[in-house]
């Protein structure tokens, strides 16, 4: 398959537009587009029975997500309950690991993340004691899983349980059958960057904005938004697959955040990285402009935003978004810049997405604005959405 454009690390002098060096994800191992998961199209051969959920009541969010669930409700592990078939991934942050695992019950796949008990601990506030320091709270997780899956949120995997042996626990959620936006942007899109692989995203971009756009009305700040932790389940309706968003382990009903980086390094708002209070509905935004942008074009735009750690976005800031997707290189794509490859539409939209000042970037309408009497140009004004 065609590999992603790579970057230029922040150490290196050369220029940033010729040179081709590793493009690891942003966490620090993982390269774009490098590798499709197995999984993926070995759950699209066993199948994978889907729930179509109601849409959003009006039950009161709580003022801490992780009180949504209650430890004394983890059940016993019942040696048999779960068949195992096979492991997704790592869940490097929580120490343990992704499961598909068969609901010998229901007959049903379902996704299992199981992590050590001495990571998990018994309780939101015995984790918080033990891992003060920690921005990864598994009971926020599974506390905001539980409230969207009692709302019945029509973008999230829905919780089916909580479970636990001596040695670990295991978070049961609805299955999402295509993997992962990564996988799926890299190998079952298969168009190259282009009108096609536009149109083919589109739906499912609109579904990602209105899913966040959800969260927020709902006063949830997802704050680690990325292509892995945006899913995809193909649920044989008429409308298609369905997005869902997952790990909510940073997840907070607060809104605004002072000196608190949160999030992986390509996808962070500029904003976190300076001493102020930042607006988290903004940071979202941003880091669904370069989920968007790295869906589109098979390439993150950068490494990260932190001052000095990549020269990509440097020149971004110093020259703009225009001036930036000029001089950016397609790999595999004979020279064409994304400027070419991307419609004038859609330019616009990852321009105001991307916006470096939170006050210029794009909203995703949320009610909030309105509330707050303040005239925001969201994403539903834009024509590419629109279209």
């Amino acid at each position: 398959m065609v590999l992603a454009k790579e970057l230029i690390s922040s150490t290196e002098q050369r220029n940033p537009w010729d040179t081709e060096v590793s493009n690891y994800f942003a966490t620090g191992g993982r390269p774009f587009f490098l590798q499709y998961p197995a999984w993926v199209s070995y759950l699209s051969k066993v199948g994978c029975s889907a729930t179509r959920l109601r849409q959003p009541a009006t039950t009161p969010t709580p003022g801490e997500l992780h009180l949504a669930f209650d430890p004394l409700d983890v059940k016993p592990w019942e040696p048999g309950k779960f068949e195992m078939l096979d492991k997704l991934q790592d869940a490097a942050r929580n120490r343990g690991q992704v499961l598909v695992m068969r609901d010998a019950t229901s007959d049903r796949l379902v996704a299992v993340k199981r992590m050590p008990n001495n990571w998990v601990r018994t309780s939101h506030k015995d984790f918080v004691n033990q891992y003060p320091q920690e921005a990864e709270q598994p009971w926020q997780d599974i506390g905001c899983n539980k409230f969207l899956s009692n709302i019945g949120f029509p973008y999230s995997c829905q919780l089916l349980g909580v479970y636990r042996d001596d040695n670990h626990t295991a978070v049961v959620t609805q299955l999402a059958s295509e993997g992962d936006l990564f996988g799926w942007c890299g190998e079952r899109l298969t168009h190259a960057p282009g009108p096609e692989r536009e149109a083919l995203m589109k739906p499912l971009a609109r579904q990602i904005m209105n899913g966040v756009q959800q969260l927020h009305n709902l006063c949830i700040s997802h704050r680690d938004i990325s292509l892995e932790n945006l899913v995809i389940a193909d649920e044989d309706q008429p409308d298609g697959m369905q997005v869902r968003v997952i790990d909510f382990g940073m997840a907070s009903t607060a809104r605004k955040f002072h000196s608190c980086v949160n999030g992986k390094p390509s996808y962070q708002a500029p904003e976190l990285h300076k001493d102020g209070m930042c607006d988290a509905f903004l940071t979202d935004t941003f880091a669904l402009g370069v989920s968007l942008y790295a869906a589109l074009t098979k390439d993150y735009p950068w490494l990260s935003t932190r001052p000095g750690g990549c020269k990509c976005f440097e020149f971004y800031q110093k020259h703009g978004f225009r001036k930036y997707i000029a001089k950016r290189k397609l790999r595999g794509m004979g020279g064409l810049t994304v400027e070419k490859a991307i419609s004038e539409e859609l330019a616009a939209l990852l321009q105001g997405l991307l916006a470096p000042d939170p006050e210029e970037r794009l909203t995703l309408g949320e009610t909030a604005w309105e509330e707050e009497g303040r005239a925001r140009r969201s994403v539903w004004d834009e024509p590419w959405l629109k279209s």
